[in-house]
């Protein structure tokens, strides 16, 4: 009998079943390496990137801070409670200056007033600089702030 028929009382093997199971079943040493490995290396990656998660938070922590304090800063000019002038302000003094949340260790904040040719309209650029884990960092803010000239006597 042909295909797949009984010949000395056991089943004959067809192509068929050949191909679906053409050796032992499993891995290789070899595979079973390779597949190891590349796990090694994606949890050492993993890892890196957990370590310097933190890093990271606290970067983005002290940029809001100065960002905050740059536009607290602005809002002080513009409401007239900082001067419409040059200055530079670290230390205790940018305290007050940055508002409620405080401004990161070491701030520094410098403000640059330039008139324009339109009377009564100044330039204002501030800028704030900090560090983060040994890393100088700088933060920019620019407007055009109003105020009206003085009055002639």
């Amino acid at each position: 009998m042909k295909g797949g028929g009984l010949e000395g009382g056991r089943p004959q093997r067809t192509k068929l079943s050949r191909l679906r199971h053409p050796g032992p079943a499993g891995f290789t040493l070899l595979e079973v390496t390779i597949a190891l490995a590349l796990l090694g290396v994606a949890l050492l990656l993993g890892m890196a990137l957990l370590l310097s998660q933190k890093r990271i938070v606290r970067r983005l922590d002290a940029d809001q801070a100065a960002r905050g304090a740059l536009e607290a800063a602005l809002e002080a000019i513009r409401a007239g409670a900082l001067p419409l002038q040059s200055a530079s302000y670290g230390g205790g003094d940018l305290a007050a200056v940055a508002g409620a949340g405080g401004p990161p260790v070491g701030m520094t904040l410098a403000i640059d007033v330039t008139p324009s040719p339109t009377p009564g309209l100044y330039e204002v650029a501030l800028r704030a600089r900090y560090r983060v884990a040994g890393q100088d960092h700088e933060r920019r803010l620019g407007t055009m702030v109003w105020q009206p000239p003085a009055a002639a006597p």
